[in-house]
């Protein structure tokens, strides 16, 4: 009755949980104000999605993504044996022990007649599946150790699949190991099924267990000499043997009899078996309930995800879709650290100190933008460099076990946060979005731009609307003072490819390197933090190159955009 009522809460939570989880996949998503989508627009999308999946020879690509992707895992095998074999073990052994024993009563009987859990090579097997989970743990407990320092941070959701998984296992065993040493469990168990005859056979028996089967009695028993083992062999195979097998091919629940079965009998066999009983079934129960409601919901999104990536590749498909797949994306994300040790901007972590430029921390916060929630000034500000930072090279995306988009939600984030009224002041710079992504938000994009040149506008004076004669200053440190060698010979601007380009390259850029040079030399660092040739440089060095005077235009460039960012960030406008 206990058992019945505490299954069916478990499992009344567990579809609960699956419900809500469906739900977000089909109501959230990061997008920019252009797409907004009700859910049964979105299930359309999907179910139109599917079908047009499943007449098609698109459905090739889902067998073999069940194929590589699920069953051999070639992403992690392509990254990282030991992760492999981790994720084998564990995936490999939960689930065996999963069909074939938690759920022997509907898969192991109708799979194999006349079967019965305490024959072998059924309990070998629990105990072979129970150790390669336990040893895939140990293996994923010492990577997750051994490469802090490139994940950055290890959530407690992290460990807590890994616990709960671990002490699933570890109860079961110990369970196992208990009743094998106890006596009112042998007890019942010849009451029930044996065909003992007299005091003399029982205490042959007893003596046959104690010596092979691992059962500790107590109270006073018989010297266990040869004869009465002979003799409680012979009454063990006959009452026993085809039920039971040597508890001893049970590897790793006999060793633990050995250690447990004595404690077990010291404080009250029945009642320590009783309580491991409950231990084992709680663990196994509250698992259920909790799954849908944790990073191990993944065994469920992580497929999914997969077999849209095969089917999809990189293709934006419908707007509806894409936010779907954004959402199983995020559901999928294990947090496994993979992405942000092949990222691109890696190195600017080392620099910036900011959680937000690595890819699989930004994931994890990217849920709570996705529901729509409100975030304080500085979490945004973190989130928008770490973004920034990123340069949409997809290696990401390639190296990611459960196949998310990461590339496509980074972007959509940008222009998510953009749409927020946030302005990205680097969005001047011609490396904020390679074109190739501009085209497929191109309003957004346009929009965005012209918030942030009102924000420069707003901060820094043009030449054109300056009093003139500019007044003498004296020079601001910039860290570069090479600008000091300039003598307006005007090579930089007669190489610069980015004037040669417009027919009034003045009007264009407000003003041309010489004069940004000269700006500096007397001291009017604003009016150079204010020009847009800072910002539409492509960095090519040519002007650096031929300098005469060797003055590092393209450095101090550098320079100037990051001080006019940081006037800006500071709030310091005019």
């Amino acid at each position: 009755m206990t058992f019945n009522l505490l299954l069916a809460v478990s499992v009344s939570v567990c579809l609960i949980g699956l419900i809500l989880r469906f739900t977000t996949w089909f109501a959230q998503g990061i997008r920019p104000e252009t797409q907004q989508f009700s859910i049964p627009e979105r299930l359309s999308a999907a179910l139109t999605g599917i079908f047009a999946v499943l007449f098609s020879a698109k459905i090739l690509a889902v067998l073999k993504s069940l194929l590589m992707d699920l069953l051999l895992q070639q992403r992690i095998l392509a990254k990282s044996g030991l992760r492999w074999i981790a994720h084998t073990l564990i995936f490999t052994g939960f689930l065996l022990l999963f069909f074939l024993h938690a759920l022997d009563s509907v898969v192991t009987e109708n799979l194999f007649s006349g079967y019965i859990s305490t024959l072998s090579p059924y309990l070998f097997l629990r105990n072979l599946f129970g150790i390669m989970v336990l040893a895939g743990i140990a293996i994923a407990v010492y990577r997750r150790i051994t490469l802090k320092p490139q994940r950055l941070r290890t959530y407690a959701s992290d460990w807590a699949a890994l616990v709960f998984i671990g002490a699933i296992v570890l109860s079961g065993m110990l369970l196992e190991g208990t009743k094998m040493s106890s006596y009112s469990t042998f007890q019942k168990m010849v009451e029930e099924y044996g065909d003992v005859a007299d005091e003399q056979e029982q205490q042959a028996l007893e003596a046959y267990w104690i010596k092979n089967n691992g059962l500790v009695i107590t109270h006073n028993t018989a010297a266990i000499t040869d004869e009465l083992l002979t003799q409680g062999e012979e009454v063990s195979s006959r009452t026993c043997g085809e039920c039971h097998t040597a508890n001893s091919s049970a590897f790793a629940s006999f060793a633990v009899a050995k250690v447990a079965g004595p404690v077990a009998a010291a404080v009250g066999d029945a009642g320590a078996v009783n309580t491991l009983w409950y231990l084992h079934i709680l663990l196994c129960l509250s698992f259920l309930a909790w799954l849908p409601f944790s990073k191990m919901f993944h065994i469920i999104s992580a497929p999914v995800s997969l077999i849209i990536n095969r089917v999809m590749g990189k293709e934006n498909g419908s707007p509806a879709n894409v936010l779907t797949r954004q959402m199983i994306g995020l559901s999928a994300c294990t947090h496994c650290g993979s992405c942000s040790l092949e990222c691109s901007a890696n190195m600017f972590f080392e620099s910036f100190q900011n959680e937000f430029i690595l890819p699989s921390e930004k994931v994890q916060f990217l849920k709570n933008i996705a529901a729509g929630k409100d975030l304080d000034t500085e979490t945004l500000k973190n989130l928008q460099q770490g973004l920034y930072v990123c340069t949409s090279c997809d290696r990401c995306t390639a190296i990611c076990p459960s196949g998310i988009n990461l590339k496509e939600l980074f972007v959509s984030s940008r222009y998510n946060l953009l749409g927020r009224g946030i302005p990205e002041t680097s969005l001047l710079s011609h490396f904020s979005f390679p074109l190739a992504l501009a085209q497929s938000y191109a309003s957004d994009h346009l929009k965005a731009l012209k918030t942030v040149e009102q924000l420069f506008k707003k901060s820094f004076k043009a030449l054109s609307d300056m009093v003139l004669p500019l007044s003498l200053d004296r020079p601001r440190d910039l860290g570069n003072a090479s600008f000091k060698s300039c003598y307006s010979c005007q090579r930089c601007t007669n190489i610069c490819p980015v004037v040669r380009s417009y027919d009034n390259p003045v009007e264009a850029l407000g003003l041309l390197p010489h004069q940004i040079m000269f700006s500096l030399g007397i001291g009017n660092v604003e009016l150079a933090m204010g020009s847009k040739m800072i910002w539409s440089c492509s960095t090519c060095y040519l002007c650096q190159e031929h300098c005469p005077n060797q003055v590092e235009l393209c450095d101090i460039f550098y320079g100037l955009k990051n001080a006019a960012i940081n006037k800006i960030e500071a709030g310091d406008t005019q």
